[in-house]
């Protein structure tokens, strides 16, 4: 009897979808199917955001700038409304560097949190590890590091809606692309943490 409750345990545990996708049909994964996030990935455009990060009761507000610089290089620059700069990061495949960064956001907690957000963010491609599908969107599921990112696609014009971070059993963050142009730009985007005070919004001012 033991055995078994510790099997059923076992089982409750580990063995059940995250909530994302608990009540998604999961199919077959096909060479055809790839994880592609459009939103950053033309050199020709400066991305210009008006910008606000609330992070544990502190407030940034001003203008954040992303810039694909090379084919597998972006830069995010992120100053306040009177030049002074937050934050300059630069990305490039599963590398970051950071050119230079206020105090009040070098801590650890927070720029690993950061450097992550953005990290996804900017990611164009991804290895599709598992496939679901409801009426409204289809999910395709790329692995790393023991985490998962649950990439939304709209059933109706497949375009990519949101990206879920999720561990093994709970969410960890979610970017929701809103107001998508017809030539792929995402004129809102919202990053929320479910673990930690840290929200992002970013709303365009120009392309």
């Amino acid at each position: 009897m033991r055995c078994f409750l510790i099997s059923v345990l076992f089982v409750s545990i580990f063995g059940c979808k995250v909530t994302t996708v608990e009540n998604f049909t999961k199919s077959e994964v096909k060479a055809e199917y790839k994880v592609q996030n459009p939103y950053f990935s033309n050199q020709e455009i400066d991305y210009v955001y008006k910008a606000d990060i609330t992070v544990y009761g502190n407030e940034f507000s001003g203008i954040l700038i992303l810039k694909k610089i090379t084919p597998q290089k972006h830069r995010m620059v992120f100053t306040s409304q009177f030049g002074s700069t937050f934050f300059d990061i630069e990305f490039e495949k599963e590398t970051h560097k950071i050119n230079s960064i206020i105090e009040q956001l070098d801590r650890k907690i927070i720029l690993n949190t950061l450097i992550r957000d953005f990290s996804l963010l900017v990611k164009e491609t991804a290895i599709v590890a598992e496939r679901y599908y409801n009426d409204q969107y289809n999910v395709l599921e790329n692995q790393k590091d023991k985490r998962s990112n649950y990439y939304f696609y709209n059933q109706l014009d497949q375009k990519l809606d949101r990206i879920v971070h999720a561990s093994k059993r709970k969410e960890k963050f979610i970017i929701i692309f809103n107001d998508i142009s017809g030539d792929q730009i995402a004129k809102n985007i919202q990053i929320d943490h479910k673990n930690i005070k840290l929200t992002i919004e970013l709303n365009l001012l120009k392309k």
